[in-house]
């Protein structure tokens, strides 16, 4: 069976995205799927797989499947992926998309002569201010999808790659979870290293900066206005008077394809 797909990036952060899909191809087993075309050597390789279908609600639908084949209730860089996948310039700039965690506003902003997809991602919850877990002392912030932060004063040992699979399924938790640590570098500036749910070391993770940016104001860390610094690039986040958390980066449409997927 050949499947016609897109390729998208968000600081590193890939998807393979599948759009205009018909009836009979709505019913595939989408969680095989993603589990064959995400695998880096054998398939073409992503972070995760996600669908834009339609929506009487909003403009678009969209539902992501992680790499492992797991349904993902949200993911700030997709999100963004399909905000400039879904712009059309004879239209409004801001429009909505409907995802598992509800309908999420977003729009093209022009950003240093350049188009740029900005996000809005609603009001992060934190679950749990000051949790210890094994050595960590770390916030839970659920946005969407749950992650857990950690801030450090340094980050070269890579703690991520040493304690991130322990710490996502902790019997702690739940239901396991995302796992960032981060360095303050200002009270406006951050680095973080990412390890995801269901997928591993990331690039970058949407949902993750901004909850990391909640964790660090409720600490008196950081400020309303902060640029995160992840592996793959660089993404602004910044919190309104309501509360709301918006997510500002730029994606790169990377290439189009068929996938002969034998089932």
């Amino acid at each position: 069976m050949q499947i016609e797909f897109l390729k998208m990036q968000a600081q590193g952060n890939d998807f393979i995205i599948l759009e205009g899909l018909t009836e009979a191809s709505r019913d595939l087993d989408f969680p095989a799927l993603a589990q064959a075309v995400c695998q880096r050597r054998f398939g073409f390789g992503a972070d995760g797989l996600v669908l834009i279908l339609p929506s009487e609600e909003a403009r678009a639908r969209m539902v992501i499947y992680n790499s492992d084949g797991s349904r993902a209730e949200m993911c700030g860089s997709a999100l963004r992926c399909l905000t400039q996948r879904l712009y059309d310039p004879k239209s409004s700039a801001s429009f909505r998309i409907a995802t598992d965690s509800g309908i999420k506003e977003v729009e093209m902003l022009e950003q240093n002569g350049a188009l740029v997809p900005k996000v809005n991602l609603g009001k992060p919850v934190i679950k749990n201010l000051k949790l210890q877990v094994e050595q960590f002392t770390g916030s839970l912030v659920n946005i969407g999808n749950p992650h857990f932060v950690i801030f450090k004063d340094e980050l070269q040992d890579n703690p991520h790659l040493l304690w991130g699979s322990l710490l996502e399924h902790h019997s702690t938790f739940e239901k396991s979870v995302n796992v960032h640590f981060a360095q303050v570098i200002t009270p406006r500036q951050i680095v973080m290293k990412i390890w995801e749910n269901a997928v591993g070391e990331t690039f970058a993770c949407g949902t993750g900066a901004a909850s990391t940016v909640c964790a660090g104001r409720a600490l008196g860390l950081l400020e309303d206005q902060v640029v995160v610094e992840m592996p793959g690039g660089t993404v602004q986040i910044s919190c309104d008077s309501t509360g709301d958390y918006y997510l500002i980066g730029p994606v790169s449409f990377t290439g189009r394809g068929v996938y002969q997927w034998k089932v």
